[in-house]
């Protein structure tokens, strides 16, 4: 064999290899559903009493839960603890007391805004819980999954979290790529952009069907090559865009193909391949304001950056936010920042990894820190750093333990561009008349396609 052929070789075995790490011990393995929970957060509490132990979370709707789609679940949600009162407040004045525990981005809006913004803490409650057999999954499948390439793509892993112990930044994130969901539902939500001035303007209202193959149990895995995730949106107000639809398909083999979007406007009345509908483009429907890289905190291929797993802390995070998840935008949407009497903050440990824009990538953040949820594998905070050594985007995604699922669920967003002085307050779900995400039985066999995407648009 030439030295040509030698050094194609290694590069392809590289490549292949790039993201490849020591398989779980059996005394690891052996942790999960002990010491650790079935999805790899520690089962016990801290040792100040501030955090308490995981037992079993909340698993079935309060008797108050009523929502709109009756059997199909959804919005509105019961606030679990109504009437519990903050355990002490941060402001401008005390922060630096808490420093160590709030992330920059926080600590940024303190600073920009020190007469207003504020940070409420709560009791923290454990109330994840998922359906049995994403435990039983999770553990009995958990020698199966990988990552391969540099993208890199998730192989062998099938309604499960692939990497309850992450050995690296990649792993946790895929973790929550694949977060937990439904199989298929529908609902609408609605964004704002809130100005520097305090001027709140509507920038859609959207019904949204969307379908995760990956969590459907029923059968073994994704048909090979198709997408594990698939999304339209139909956007209904305002009436400038009334009838404009986008759908998405996302791909667990990311290592060999590309996310794929189309767009349908009703004035063009064609579908049209939408491949700019990744990384720093930003998206419309926000105002403006959200990359399509920064969709439930982030969203498609890892290819721009390196993720290095930072490890586990200890630190304030929104979590069982019920008020801010069922608020109307005129009380959340306030001048400068949300209304902090709306939003939840509780002492989570959370897995903290940082993205470093590789040499050579193209990205208009150099930086981006992201702060999952132990127990859910959630995103609950993001920040990106600019090339200037800025925060540039601040995220928090208000979340709530879904009892009726079971599921802990993220998806309502509030986005700030610091470089603007605006907000996005987005996929307002719970928001009055809006429905949520309601359980779907069943979409035609070729519902996701740009065909029917097409058909359905013509009016």
């Amino acid at each position: 064999m030439n030295n040509k052929k030698i050094f194609v070789l290694a590069a392809f075995t590289t490549l292949f290899a790039s993201h490849a790490t020591a398989q779980l011990t059996e005394k690891e393995i052996s942790q999960l559903g002990t010491s650790l929970t079935p999805l790899g957060a520690i089962q016990a509490g801290n040792e100040a009493g501030t955090i308490p132990s995981w037992e079993g979370g909340a698993c079935s709707p309060p008797a108050n839960y009523q929502p709109i789609e009756g059997e199909r679940g959804g919005s509105p949600y019961a606030d679990l603890f109504p009437d519990e009162q903050p355990l002490f407040s941060i402001t401008a004045e005390n922060m630096a007391e808490h420093q160590d525990k709030l992330d920059v981005g926080t600590q940024d809006l303190f600073r920009r805004y020190p007469d207003s913004f504020r940070v409420d803490v709560y009791p923290t409650h454990r109330t994840a819980c998922f359906p049995q057999w994403v435990y039983d999954n999770t553990i009995e499948r958990v020698k199966n999954p990988r990552l391969v390439g540099d993208a890199p793509g998730l192989v062998d892993a099938h309604a499960q979290v692939p990497f309850p112990i992450p050995k690296d930044g990649f792993q946790a994130m895929w973790n929550s790529n694949v977060k937990f969901d439904q199989v298929r539902s529908q609902g609408t939500q609605a964004a704002y952009l809130v100005d520097s001035s305090g001027g709140m303007q509507l920038t859609s209202v959207q019904d949204i069907e969307d379908q995760n193959l990956y969590w459907d149990n029923s059968i073994d895995q994704v048909p090979a090559n198709q997408p594990y995730w698939t999304l339209i949106a139909n956007t209904i107000a305002p009436a400038s865009v009334n009838g404009v639809k986008q759908m998405r398909w996302s791909f667990l083999n990311t290592h060999e193909r590309d996310g794929m979007a189309w767009s349908y406007v009703p004035g063009q009345r064609r579908v049209r391949l939408a491949p700019e509908f990744k990384y720093d483009t930003v998206s419309t429907q926000s105002g403006g304001v959200l990359l399509f890289d920064e969709i439930n905190g982030f969203d498609g291929k890892m290819d721009k950056y390196d993720f290095k797993l930072i490890g586990r802390k200890e630190m304030y995070m929104p979590y069982n936010s019920y008020k801010a998840w069922a608020a109307a935008p005129e009380e959340l949407n306030t001048p400068k920042h949300h209304n902090p009497d709306l939003m939840r903050w509780e002492l989570r440990r959370i897995w903290e990894v940082e993205g470093t824009l590789k040499d050579g990538e193209r990205h208009v953040q150099k930086t981006k820190r992201f702060f999952l949820d132990e127990d859910s594998w959630m995103i609950l905070s993001y920040h990106g750093i600019d090339h200037a050594d800025q925060v540039h985007h601040v995220m928090y995604q208000p979340s709530v333990q879904r009892y009726e699922i079971p599921a802990y669920r993220n998806g309502q967003y509030l986005l700030y561009d610091m470089s603007k002085g605006i907000y996005s307050s987005s996929s307002m779900m719970g928001a009055p008349g809006m429905t949520g995400f309601a359980r779907v039985d069943s979409y035609p066999p070729n519902h996701f396609t740009p065909s029917a995407m097409a058909g359905s648009g013509l009016r």
